[in-house]
């Protein structure tokens, strides 16, 4: 059945069974084409030391991933690149299309995991081109089988290579192993192809992707800082579980090869990704903590499989934290397909400050970014009137009310999926060394798919800092931005926030500020609204009425002239307790607007599903702001 097609192409790759593939649009793996590289040319590049903001997508899947493949997806990394930075580009779904607005910066992530299949399997002048494993990956007798049979192998540790494929064996592991490195050395090529200093960074990647029962996963994008890269893309396939991937990632990216992991879907994880002992039960070392703080600098907070900051129920009574969510809250003894604690980050971070706390290194110390985890070769395709495609041998009504039926075996519900979010960075210039390091300090943000800017300072601020024309200089000398640490010795620091809507959706509504505390070995949280639009002032309750802003839902026009444009405040803690560990963040909220469903539904005339909302609240998340953490300070990211 083929019907709404490519929604989330690879991810809802059993939606989308039904024409035979056409061939690869891009040369094989090891075609000479693909190993010549662009020779960097001396360009100058401006650089604003006060910074300005860039958006970009960090976890992007081509027809080089193997689901992706699977979903029918034949568009390359090539034209994934020339869709980031403005292109109009034929995507999976037939649809030719391009962003409105060009990203700053993309990375290819496929996953390692098929490196190998992908380089022998899509090359025709390859010897094992026509062998049997290839012809079942090009196609498949039934894809869900297909899916079923990886995880089933996915899960274990180290995850089997395709001995069909490469031999039995030592042998055999190191045949895939050199298959791997055909696909992972052209990835490299094909980034170097389309990096332009100054105008676009292609910053080299790829998705390190083990699974776990259940239809788990514990996933994180590598990205790398430059052209020096470990190399082999180290995979499910090498290691016995995280430990041992932080290890061998650690010893591999030694200088001058500077990487960041970046873990995704940890409301997948089934409370793994923020545990405190390892996926096998094992405890984690103080020199895997130390390892870990200073790979996963970062989380994906929202993709399109869900967004992970907290869920309501789950560790919180926070309304807003229902945003976007897969899973019902666990019920008690159950793993898997369901939301637990330590699956969501804003409880990652509570742990963290307490293990600092405890004098321990804080692993937990991550920053927020979005991405989409697009299977459709489109990075930072948000737009939720550009999802889907109609196709010519079924209905369109029929076809969205199966699609508003389906359910995939890993993802879940097709319905409560979503568009998928954008990675932001505040960075002196749009390199590939000045955006990497605006990721390693944290000074990053996520939304959750339109381009919100916000700011977080916090310090010896005036009050007054936001209205002075030189604010930024001001914020910079006398404050820390998100991402940082807060100077010890000020009795009452002051935070500045400010946030900018994206000029080509609905205007803001509110932002607030989520702080975290460990208080006599207790983990605490607070969330109130510190600035609202409209003229409305926070209660009592910290929290301001509900906006004026509204929706008609049957044609997705909104009234938001009760909106701002920008908003800012500044605002001082009374509780500060500068012998504390605490953080702080914030969620900056637009006025609602039409969820994907609600456009895909009015376009079809049909009914929208019960279980889905009719708007959606379009958010950004700023990295915190984080006090005290001793035992942090002894962390020095140059040393190993």
């Amino acid at each position: 059945m083929r019907s709404i097609t490519y929604l989330l192409t690879g991810v809802l790759a059993l939606t989308v069974i039904g024409c035979t593939p056409e061939p690869p649009t891009e040369p094989a793996p090891d075609s000479q084409s693909e190993k010549k590289t662009t020779a960097d040319e001396p360009v100058v590049v401006t650089r604003d030391p006060h910074k300005r903001a860039l958006f970009g997508d960090l976890h992007v899947h081509t027809s080089w991933s193997t689901d992706a493949f699977l979903g029918g997806n034949r568009v390359g990394p090539r034209d994934a690149y020339r869709f980031a930075r403005g292109e109009a580009v034929e995507l999976p779904s037939g649809i030719v299309t391009q962003l409105a607005v060009p990203l700053d910066f993309t990375a290819i992530t496929d996953h390692a995991e098929g490196f190998d299949v992908i380089a022998v399997c899509t090359d025709e002048a390859h010897s094992q081109y026509d062998s049997d494993a290839c012809e079942n990956l090009r196609e498949p007798d039934n894809v869900t089988d297909f899916f079923i049979s990886a995880f089933e192998r996915g899960i274990k540790r180290p995850a089997p290579r395709n001995e069909t494929l490469c031999g039995p064996g030592e042998t055999g592991v190191d045949v895939c192993i050199g298959y791997s490195r055909v696909t992972w050395e052209r990835t490299q090529a094909v980034a170097q192809e389309f990096n332009e200093p100054g105008t676009f960074t292609a910053l080299i990647g790829y998705e390190f992707s083990s699974l776990v029962r259940e239809f788990g996963m514990l996933h994180r994008n590598v990205i790398f800082r430059g052209t020096d890269v470990i190399p082999h893309a180290i995979s499910s396939n090498d290691v016995r579980n995280q430990a041992d991937f932080f290890a061998q990632m650690d010893a591999a990216c030694q200088q001058p090869c500077e990487v960041l992991t970046i873990p995704h879907n940890s409301n997948y994880s089934w409370g793994l990704m923020f545990s405190r002992t390892d996926e096998d039960g094992s405890a984690y070392t103080a020199a895997d903590f130390e390892r870990r703080a200073r790979l996963d600098r970062l989380a994906e907070v929202t993709q399109q499989k869900g967004e992970s900051e907290c869920q309501t129920g789950v560790g919180t009574t926070d309304e807003d934290c229902g945003f976007e969510k897969i899973f019902e809250p666990c019920a008690p003894g159950q793993f898997g397909r369901c939301a637990s604690e330590t699956s969501f980050l804003r409880n990652a971070l509570l742990n963290g400050i307490q293990l600092a706390s405890e004098g321990q290194t804080n692993p937990f110390k991550l920053g927020m970014i979005g991405s989409t985890d697009t299977h459709a070769s489109d990075p930072g395709n948000t737009n939720p009137r550009n999802r889907y495609a109609q196709a010519s041998n079924v209905p369109f009504g029929l076809g969205v009310k199966r699609l508003f039926e389906a359910a995939h075996p890993v993802v879940g519900p097709i319905r409560r999926t979503g568009t998928g979010g954008l990675a932001a960075v505040w960075a002196e210039s749009n390199t590939r060394e000045d955006i990497f390091d605006a990721l390693r300090r944290r000074e990053a943000f996520a939304t959750s798919g339109t381009r919100i800017r916000v700011r977080f300072f916090a310090g010896d601020l005036p009050a007054e800092v936001g209205s002075q024309a030189d604010a930024l200089a001001i914020a910079y000398e006398r404050g820390v931005p998100m991402g940082a640490d807060l100077a010890a010795g000020l009795a009452e620091p002051r935070f500045w926030v400010w946030a900018a809507q994206d000029p080509n959706v609905v205007s803001l509504d509110r932002i607030q500020v989520i702080k975290g505390w460990v208080e006599d070995g207790e983990q605490k949280h607070t969330v109130r609204d510190v600035v609202c639009a409209g003229g409305r002032v926070p209660g009592d309750d910290g929290r301001c009425t509900q906006t004026g802003a509204s929706v008609d839902i049957s044609t997705c026009e909104v009234d938001d002239s009760t909106g701002a444009a920008e908003l800012q405040t500044t605002f001082v803690d009374s509780d500060f307790d500068g012998e504390q560990n605490a953080f702080y963040y914030v969620r900056v909220f637009e006025n609602p607007s039409c969820r994907w469903t609600t456009w895909i539904a009015n376009s079809a005339s049909v009914d929208l599903p019960d279980d889905v909302p009719a708007t959606i609240q379009n958010r950004a998340w700023s990295s915190p702001i984080w006090t005290q953490q001793a035992a942090d300070e002894r962390l020095s990211l140059g040393s190993r």
